[in-house]
């Protein structure tokens, strides 16, 4: 009991900040997705009790399913581009040297040290029909300009400023899993005869897969919670209000104040995604 209680008083300072900023928060939208909008008389509309009324409506809600949709396009094509050239880029550094090496890292975890709202600005005004430094070029050889904010591919270009923010953070990561790797085992594999294309494909890559895994779940956690390009790009271009989950979850809270909807949208969007990561965590965990 003692030592229970040491454990505690050592816990109790994360357990204060998580009961308080994570769970309380959370019951607490659990709490208002109950509620509903409801004219009662004369008067503006009154919070009722309206049980599972905000969930049948989410779930019927063609704006929230668009939003699901892109989400899984987005994370379906984005996600594999990221973490692929991570692994390059990691392989790359692992057999670099010296000053390369060090110039190599800095450059390429440098737009991860820049905040998602300024990357998003300045790939905006990349993106800007008028002032976009590409539609200049473009110009120059007699083509007319890309809109990179249209319908059509706004959502390639957010994958884009995803792509390019956090490269570097998951090269990074698979560079220091590399660098545990025992160099016994690529000394043994060169007696064997082993080239450096087999030392990738038996040693290095097999031995990057629990780091991997990792780095698979982030993106998909990620990819559920994709807000800020979208919102920093809205006002450069068309941008639609259900092009993510997050985003249409947001207008409906800020700009409709219908808090009790919103909080069932947010529920209704863990339920979809905490299965999804619970399931490949436990089939590559198994494995």
């Amino acid at each position: 009991m003692r030592y229970r209680k040491t454990a505690l008083l050592f816990l109790a300072p994360f357990l204060t900040v998580f009961v308080a900023f994570y769970l309380a928060p959370v019951l607490y939208a659990i709490y208002l997705s109950l509620f509903i909008k409801k004219r009662v008389g004369i008067g503006p509309p009154k919070e009722v009790f309206g049980g599972l009324t905000n969930y049948f409506r989410a779930v019927h809600d063609t704006d929230f399913l668009i939003g699901l949709k892109n989400m899984f396009a987005f994370g379906i094509v984005q996600i594999p581009v990221m973490l692929g050239l991570a692994i390059v880029l990691a392989l790359l550094l692992h057999v670099s040297r010296g000053l390369i090496l060090r110039f190599c890292r800095t450059v390429f975890v440098m737009p991860y040290t820049i905040p998602a709202a300024i990357a998003a600005l300045i790939w905006g005004y990349l993106y800007s029909r008028n002032l976009s430094p590409f539609n200049q070029m473009l110009g120059l050889v007699g083509r007319g300009p890309i809109d990179f904010i249209s319908p059509e591919i706004v959502l390639f270009s957010i994958g884009n400023i995803v792509t390019w923010s956090w490269t570097g953070y998951n090269m990074i990561t698979l560079f220091a899993a590399l660098q545990n790797i025992p160099t016994d085992l690529y000394e043994a594999a060169r007696v064997d005869g082993a080239t450096e294309l087999s030392l990738v494909r038996y040693i290095k890559i097999p031995l990057l897969i629990p780091t991997l895994l990792l780095l698979f779940i982030f993106s998909v956690i990620g990819t559920s919670q994709l807000f800020t390009e979208a919102y920093v790009l809205r006002p450069l271009g068309y941008v639609a209000d259900n092009i993510t989950p997050n985003m249409y979850l947001y207008l409906t809270a800020a700009r409709d104040a219908n808090y009790g909807y919103a909080g069932a949208l947010a529920a209704l969007l863990a339920i979809v995604v905490f299965p999804i990561s619970g399931f490949f965590l436990r089939r590559f965990t198994s494995r």
